[in-house]
């Protein structure tokens, strides 16, 4: 790891950011790393690599280059993801071939489960990824991170590998590239073999995402028009909306005058140095004239990235979109009762999974709040959902705000319980106050 660090602070960019005191501390602190540390300090280590990358990210830190910033945190931090734990493999998706009798070939197909997944019954949303072998490892490297943070919901990525992306990915022919034009056996593909076999393998919700650039993301605008109902949400990068002298364009104006309710989740992005952003304004263009009010879509560009570059930040971004409503609505937060709080909760888990959940930045100051104003029972609610959605991370202080707030509600048996399940993890990670936890069950088991 301290070599791989090394030889990426050789970049320009790099060595551009490093310049700046501010981040420099940031990031010693952040990949200051030895290979003896135990496990549970390696899972701590990364929980804080995942908070500074949403404090980099939403406080827009930026030099004289834009999102130069953006670009060098994401490398190290997913570079990071897949380096922890020195001497061990690490497998982030398996494969295997699934025989297609519509395309009368083998294709192969990659894998990617959340974490927690053996040991769930939960079911979770998927993302199609095409040319899924080559954009697996930043994809599966943005998807762990936002999962951390309660961003975005756990989910399985099925990566699928391209063979022929002209022939497989282009909806119609094109002069001068002979093998054009299969598009809609690809999407047969998709939609009678491949979503039905993964559906029946593993265990999903209704929820699919299908993510594609450049040729790819041609495709993926394509199927939104061709097939909307086969995906909830679309994920379009670097698009070739210039086939065959922009046919996209003039289709979603079509398109989009028959489907008046077209209600999906679309996100476009592309880097400003990519040619292909010249035909995809065009083609936003005639969604802002003729968008149905339940679409919803975002257009992004980003300074200083091209055609090859612009995914890595297009997918993290694009993720945080497609999945944005599972924020707790400011309302809610303003003027608060515990029915409003758990129909939202409940609402984003039956939508996405009962793996998705808030950041714990939303839950704990919200429930600090709520004892601040003496409502020790909306206080309980959203200390016992912060407990039960992070149960994974084995925080004893999650625990400890439980039992807190369960004594000021005159709650004491079940405080009791709640302060023991702390102790007990605090015992087991060597974290959290272990004498005073003691004292506080003693206390406790006098008083009942």
């Amino acid at each position: 790891m301290n070599l791989i660090i090394k030889l990426i602070s050789k970049l320009p960019e790099v060595r551009c950011v490093l310049e700046n005191k501010r981040i420099l501390k940031t990031f010693r602190s952040l990949f200051y790393i030895t290979f003896n540390l135990r496990q549970v300090e390696c899972r701590v280590l990364m929980d804080r690599s995942s908070d500074w990358l949403e404090w980099f990210l939403q406080k827009k830190i930026r030099t004289n280059k834009g999102y130069m910033v953006y670009k060098v945190v994401l490398i190290l931090i997913l570079l990071f993801q897949f380096n922890v734990h020195a001497g061990s493999d690490v497998s982030i998706a398996k494969s295997f071939e699934f025989k297609s009798k519509s395309l009368s070939e083998n294709r192969t197909i990659v894998v990617s489960l959340p974490d927690g997944y053996e040991s769930s019954n939960a079911r979770y949303p998927v993302l199609y990824l095409l040319d899924g072998v080559q954009n697996l490892k930043h994809v599966v490297g943005s998807v762990d991170v936002l999962t951390r943070v309660g961003s975005i919901p756990p989910m399985i990525i099925v990566g699928i590998k391209s063979k022929n992306r002209m022939k497989d990915f282009t909806p119609t022919k094109m002069d001068g590239i002979e093998e054009s034009g299969e598009g809609k056996a690809f999407l047969n593909f998709l939609g009678d073999e491949l979503i039905p076999y993964i559906d029946n393998k593993y265990r999903t919700n209704k929820f699919r995402v299908l993510e594609g650039h450049s040729v790819a993301g041609l495709f993926t605008a394509y199927t939104s028009m061709e097939s909307p109902d086969l995906f909830d949400a679309y994920i379009v990068m670097g698009p070739a909306f210039w086939w065959n002298k922009e046919e996209p364009v003039r289709e979603v104006k079509s398109f989009l005058s028959t489907k008046p309710k077209f209600n999906k989740r679309i996100y476009f992005g592309v880097g400003k140095e990519d040619g292909n952003r010249h035909s995809l304004k065009r083609f936003v263009e005639e969604i802002k004239a003729a968008a149905p009010s339940q679409l919803v879509w975002k257009h992004e560009e980003f300074e200083d990235e091209g055609h090859m570059s612009a995914p890595l930040l297009n997918n993290y971004f694009a993720l945080k979109f497609i999945f944005s409503d599972m924020e707790l609505p400011q309302e809610v937060r303003d003027n608060f009762t515990s029915k409003k709080f758990l129909e939202h909760e409940f609402g984003i888990m039956k939508k996405y999974g009962s793996a998705a959940r808030q950041p714990q930045e939303i839950y704990v100051p919200l429930a600090m709040e709520l004892m601040k104003r003496k409502d020790y029972a909306g206080a309980v609610t959203v200390f016992r959902r912060n407990a039960d959605a992070y149960e994974m991370n084995k925080y004893p202080q999650n625990y400890v705000w439980l039992a807190e707030a369960l004594e000021k509600n005159k709650e004491p048996e079940e405080a009791l319980k709640v302060y023991k399940q702390a102790y007990k993890l605090s015992k087991e990670t060597g974290y959290g106050e272990l004498e005073r936890l003691t004292k506080k069950v003693a206390e406790l088991k006098a008083q009942l």
